[in-house]
């Protein structure tokens, strides 16, 4: 009998041996195959194998399988030494993470995405994901707050592709999210915008914007805004690794938009204003005023000049760090992380603490996948006890800067009403907080079963339960209770919410190629959430001097009210189809159909269908194209579907009482009273969308982008609304009217160096948003809302043919240079002095023309470049600067530091040609087009540099495999048309990262 020779070998990644690899080793000639596995030292071994050619697979979970073939022959031995790759798993190029466990394959689907890896990300951007993906993609529009600024403590507002509903408060209650907000995904399961927030962007594998109906119809009724789809990094088996990674940041304020006089223009404008001319005409009066006129004067003589914009800021310096192991075997793979990120804000004393914990673990046998990842986290924020930056931004100049005196000045206006100055330094020394802390727990468990190669079952389960306590005081010493009775001043609040929720679902998924050119995809998917909420909140007030917050010191609680409680329950059940069909890789087709019930949704229409259909063609697979080496993908796809959005209040579709309080407390026993009014006929909104791209890849992969189009309507909206006074019914939820945005997105990139197998690469790209919107088919239902907003002198308006984004003021023509005086433009088209509300007009539309980033990236080697410049041309902004601090300017206000806008570009005598009205301080100016200014802007949103080690010498000798390290600026620089004022309540700040990144 002959000798059955031996074959051994080792299994590595490049970096360490393999524990529990599987090695298949198939007798060419006669199809026998015998397996191996490899031990705790990476080797494999096969003691008895016939002689012949063999062809030997190695896979191991997490890592690229490979193929090698050897000879084995009578009498020998022979050795294999095998490296295999990491996999790319959630990074594949060619496969898109829809979070729902429906996985598309890029090259069939029909459908507009965009994804991007976490170091992409990183590179950008430290502070979170949201900040990274605005500058990456598009669509993806993040709105600046001009009150909040950079405070750490406030969610940022997001679009994607426009909004759905009406930008109204009132649909939300203190559960509710942004009503135009996109839907996030993490890890498989929704999630909130403050856990995005607050994710820590070391553990982010690929992100995932889902756009358009034929990608987000698998959300159903949740779609419509979009959907971001986060994965993170999964434990890989294998012997013990550790890696660290730590981000420090420094936050610097920016103060170049605040346009402020100094203390001898500000005394000066005071003068011309007729601050120091009493009205009462009494010669004492009058003796006061110049008297107060000379020491202000004299203040300024002998240099005071006080910058209090200085004294609430500070350097914000933060610091992330994070520590995750990992490891296993081909059975069983774990992972453990840990991260803490401490930030400091731009103010002093406000700030923001995250932490989190994670383990991850994953058990395979045979055709069972189970994965389980348990989360905690929490964070703890405070807000600065110097309170609004506004307060030190309107500090006037000449008062000498000290915190012992509760006011700066206690004087008369020029009405001879007492006018009492405060100041900000003394507030900000009194002992007031607002704090919040949060805790949460998380659980993800998920199990597959193959029951064969193209027939698989999902089931996931997601369990999450947390608390988060606010708490507020208010000194009693503060001076905004000067005119607070003395047993209501101070002022704490705590309030508790407590939130639990499960989601559930269950996916059959069945993919099969026939004949090798039919490939077709086929799920089936049930899905049921539940989310209880609750909150428990009371108001103290009226403290003695000294207190420091603690509610058993107060007197009782506001007048006429009482501690508050609240529970909220919404549930969600359905179920979706979707089926994918491509032939030869060239012609494609998609299909999804889902059923949505919600208690979002009126009792009577519980139940709403949602579907998408798209086609695609591969042109770059048609044997015309093949054989051209200048062209290496051009896909074209078209979608149509209809998707939903239930982003508001959840007790709509009933009525709400509320016990009589002692208010009206009925003799005959206790009642209730209508709190609100359901509306159980109310309709979910729909949205259809339509949408279509083209995808291109040329000149060996040197020039890449996309060109998408589309349009969304919405039909009906939800808007709350009020009914006749007689019904005493306020903001009944009511569908009226209908929503159309119509818009393109560009991204093209080139690459001038193109050596990807050297990594040399030095790319140019520019992205591009375009958009417009339309109401339709309010018709009147809306007056007594648009009633509303114009007694609050809001800006927007609800009109059909109008855009939710247009602003609403009179038309102006300028100020008259004969009087002075300002010309409106009546809808008649006559001129007129007169301001009339019945001429309010849209001016202005915040809408830019176009809105995009231009990137310059460059890869040598180890080195990475990038330099990525926002630019924005063609929206209108209404400077509220100019209304506020400019003109409009109070008895009272004169006190307060103002634009110095205000004392050199205002009329002054006939035949000035000027922007704004003469001097003064009674004339009240409306709103109007004057105001209104066309705003073209160039940021520069992210610069980074970085350098990543591998496989060095003295890498190898102190245990390390990789070492990144890499600097990112953000918001360095803006260059603006408008001179406005940025950062009302919190400034805006300039961020400048450090990133270091180590495995081992």
């Amino acid at each position: 009998m002959a000798q059955m020779p031996a074959v051994t070998g080792v299994v590595k990644d490049g970096k360490v041996t393999i524990v529990g690899a599987t090695i298949t080793a198939q007798n060419q000639a006669t199809k026998a195959k015998a397996v191996a596995t490899t031990d705790k030292n990476g080797v494999f071994s096969f003691f008895r194998l016939p002689s012949g050619k063999y062809t030997f697979t190695i896979t191991f979970v997490g890592y690229d399988p490979k193929v090698m073939v050897g000879d084995v022959k009578d009498g020998g031995t022979f050795s294999l030494s095998v490296v295999l790759k990491e996999g790319s798993t959630t990074l594949d190029k060619d496969v898109i993470i829809t979070g729902t466990g429906i996985t598309r394959n890029k090259n069939s689907f029909t459908g507009s995405t965009a994804t991007f890896s976490g170091d992409q990300l990183k590179m950008l951007g430290t502070n979170n994901v949201i900040q990274s993906l605005r500058t990456v993609d598009p669509s993806f529009i993040l709105f600046e707050n001009n009150l909040a600024g950079s405070n750490p403590n406030v969610l940022p507002q997001i679009e994607v592709r426009g909004k759905t509903s009406v930008p109204s408060a009132t649909l939300r209650d203190q559960y509710g999210q942004d009503p135009n907000q996109p839907l996030f995904i993490l890890d498989g399961f929704e999630t909130t915008l403050q856990t995005v927030v607050d994710l820590d962007m070391n553990r982010v594998g690929s992100v995932t914007i889902l756009k358009d109906a034929a990608s987000t119809a698998l959300y159903g009724a949740r779609a419509s805004n979009g959907v971001v789809v986060i994965e993170t990094i999964r434990p890989k088996p294998g012997q013990l690794r550790f890696s660290y990674s730590n981000d420090v940041s420094l936050e610097i304020a920016d103060l170049s938009g605040y346009n402020m006089m100094n203390a001898a223009e500000k005394l000066e404008f005071e003068r011309l204003s007729g601050r120091y001319i009493v009205t009462n005409g009494q010669p004492t009066s009058q003796l006061y005023m110049d008297q107060l006129y000379n020491d202000h004067l004299a203040a300024v003589k002998r240099g005071v000049d006080s910058y209090w914009l200085n004294d609430p800021v500070q350097n914000g310096f933060s610091n992330n760090a994070s520590i995750f192991a990992e490891g296993g075997d081909e059975s069983l793979i774990y992972g453990v992380g840990l991260n803490y990120k401490n930030k400091d804000g731009a103010l002093k004393g406000s700030g923001r603490d995250s932490w989190s914990g994670n383990i991850n673990l994953t058990y395979r046998k045979a055709k069972l996948n189970i994965n389980n990842i348990l989360y905690v986290r929490g964070y703890s924020s405070v807000e600065s006890p110097y309170g609004s930056f506004s307060n030190f931004v309107n500090a006037n100049p000449y008062y000498v800067k000290e915190s012992e005196n509760r006011y700066l000045e206690d004087t008369f206006t020029s009405q001879y009403i007492r006018l009492k100055v405060a100041n900000p330094l003394y507030n900000a020394s009194l002992p007031n907080y607002n704090t919040g802390k949060n805790l949460e727990v998380q659980n993800n468990l998920s199990v597959n079963y193959d029951f064969t190669s193209d027939l698989r079952l999902r089931a996931g389960l997601q369990m999450v339960k947390g608390n988060t306590t606010n708490e507020s005081f208010a000194a009693p010493e503060n001076t905004q209770f000067e005119s607070t009775p003395i047993l209501q001043k101070g002022k704490y609040v705590n309030s508790i919410l407590s939130n639990f929720s499960y989601q559930a679902n269950l996916l059959l998924t069945y993919g099969k190629v026939f004949a090798q050119k039919h490939s077709v995809t086929a799920n089936a998917r049930a899905e049921i959430t539940n989310s209880e909420n609750s909150t428990k909140s009371y108001t103290a007030v009226g403290f003695p001097e000294g207190s420091t917050g603690n509610p058993k010191f107060a007197y009782g609680y506001l007048p006429n009210a009482a501690p508050t409680a609240s529970l909220n329950t919404y549930r969600t059940a359905s179920a979706t189809l979707s089926a994918n069909y491509a032939f030869d890789s060239r012609y494609l087709f998609d299909f999804s159909y889902r059923l949505d019930g919600s208690t979002a949704f009126g009792k009577n229409n519980q139940f709403s269908p949602y579907w998408s259909t798209g086609i695609g063609w591969n042109i770059h697979q048609e044997s015309f194209a093949k054989n051209k080496e200048w062209l290496n993908r051009l896909k074209l796809f078209a979608n149509i579907g209809v998707t939903g959005n239930q982003n508001y209040g959840t007790i709509t579709s009933v009525s709400v009482y509320d016990y009589n309080t002692n208010t009206n407390y009925n003799q005959f026993g206790q009642g209730v009273t209508l709190s609100s009014l359901g509306n159980p006929d109310l309709e979910p909104q729909k949205t259809v969308q339509i949408s279509t791209g083209l995808d291109f890849s040329l000149l060996g992969n040197r020039l890449t982008g996309y060109l998408n189009a589309y349009m969304k309507r919405t039909d009906p909206l939800v808007v709350p609304v009020d009914l006749p006074s007689s019904t005493g019914v306020f903001n009944y939820p009511l569908n009226a009217g209908n929503l159309t945005y119509k818009g393109a997105e560009v991204k093209i990139g080139f690459s001038p160096i193109y050596h990807p197998e050297n990594r040399v690469v030095w790319t140019l790209s520019l992205t591009a948003s375009l958009y417009k919107s339309k109401y339709d088919g309010f018709e009147n239902k809306l007056a007594s809302l648009n009633k509303q907003q114009e007694i609050n002198k809001s800006l927007i308006r609800y009109f059909d043919g109008y855009s939710p984004d247009d602003i609403w003021a009179a038309k102006s023509l300028g100020i008259d240079p004969a009087t002075g005086r300002e010309v409106f433009v009546a809808s008649d088209g006559q001129y007129t002095f007169d301001y009339n509300t019945a001429n309010l007009q849209a001016v202005g539309n915040t809408t830019p023309v176009a809105e995009g980033v231009l990137t310059s990236t460059l890869v040598y080697k180890g080195f990475n470049l990038g330099i990525n410049l926002r630019y924005r041309t063609g929206g209108d902004v209404f400077n509220t600067a100019l209304y506020n601090k400019v003109e409009n300017i109070t008895y009272s206000g004169i006190s307060l530091n103002q634009d110095k806008r205000a004392l050199y570009d205002r009329w002054k005598k006939p035949g000035d040609i000027a922007l704004f009205k003469a001097i003064s301080q009674t004339q009240v100016t409306p709103m109007s087009s004057r105001f209104v200014q066309r705003e073209n802007t160039l940021t520069g949103e992210s610069l980074n540099l970085g350098y990543t080690f591998n496989n060095k010498n003295w890498m190898r000798k102190i245990g390390m495999s990789s070492l990144n390290i890499n600097a990112v600026t953000n918001e360095i620089f803006r260059i603006s048309t408008v001179k406005r004022e940025r950062g009302i309540d919190y400034p805006f700040a300039r961020t400048v990262s450090f990133s270091l990144r180590a495995s081992f």
